[in-house]
């Protein structure tokens, strides 16, 4: 009996040693081809230990040998880049042909206005001294219809007043009586008889003489057309 329980045991010691050159053998092999390379038997240890292994680290390029891209894709992406830069390009031309049409249009509204206030003046203009005529032609209605010595008073009134930019007594008497009928005229004329009457009389005789502010009109007038070459 403990002759056979001796040769059990050393059959089950040979057999422990087998296996265990055995795992060893094919360990060895396995390792040897790379199939139980460190990731696998960090697994395996984890898993033996019950812990969870870590994810596998992500492969690069590099790492997995990625393939260049071709020609044809090189040239693709820099067809796409023109083509992106080439819209970029239009998109600003027809930015800057749009500030154009505006530039354009303001300048135009801006001549239209202009030309509407210039016109706005000129009849302004007109109808102030349409205005002025009026009165001044009232007025002349006026003197022709009173004593001849009352109008002389008047006129001396009239040329007492202060002369201002917009205002010149003398030259709205002297308009007065151009304007008059020539017996109507001499009848006021005559009742300056005072020194100082006699002296305004003078001055209005010879502004109607020389002409007064119609003759400075025309004479500005032609100096004007003169510069610009349109007289000899």
């Amino acid at each position: 009996m403990k002759a056979l329980t001796g040769w059990l045991g050393a059959v089950f010691v040979a057999f422990c040693i087998g296996t265990v050159i055995s795992m060893a053998v094919v360990g060895g092999m396995l390792w040897w081809k790379g199939v139980l390379n460190d990731e696998r038997m960090y697994a395996m240890l984890a898993a033996l230990q019950g812990i969870k292994a870590p994810p596998p680290p992500k492969l690069t390029a590099t790492d997995t040998g990625a393939e260049q891209p071709s020609y044809d894709q090189i040239l693709g992406a820099r067809l796409r880049a023109s083509l992106d830069l080439d819209l970029r390009e239009n998109a600003i031309d027809k930015s800057l042909g749009d500030l154009r049409t505006i530039e354009t249009s303001l300048k135009s509204e801006s001549l239209r206005l202009d030309s509407w206030k210039q016109s706005f003046d000129k009849r302004l203009a007109d109808l102030q001294s349409a205005a002025s005529e009026t009165s001044l032609r009232e007025v002349q209605q006026t003197l022709e219809a009173m004593q001849p010595k009352q109008s002389k008073d008047q006129v001396m009134k009239m040329l007492a007043e202060p002369k201002t930019v917009n205002n010149d007594p003398m030259e709205d008497v002297v308009r007065i009586l151009k304007a008059m009928p020539l017996d109507k005229r001499k009848k006021i004329l005559q009742e300056f008889k005072t020194p100082e009457e006699i002296e305004k009389l003078h001055d209005i005789l010879r502004i109607i003489r020389t002409g007064g502010s119609d003759t400075e009109l025309l004479q500005e007038t032609r100096k004007q057309l003169q510069q610009q070459g349109t007289m000899p």
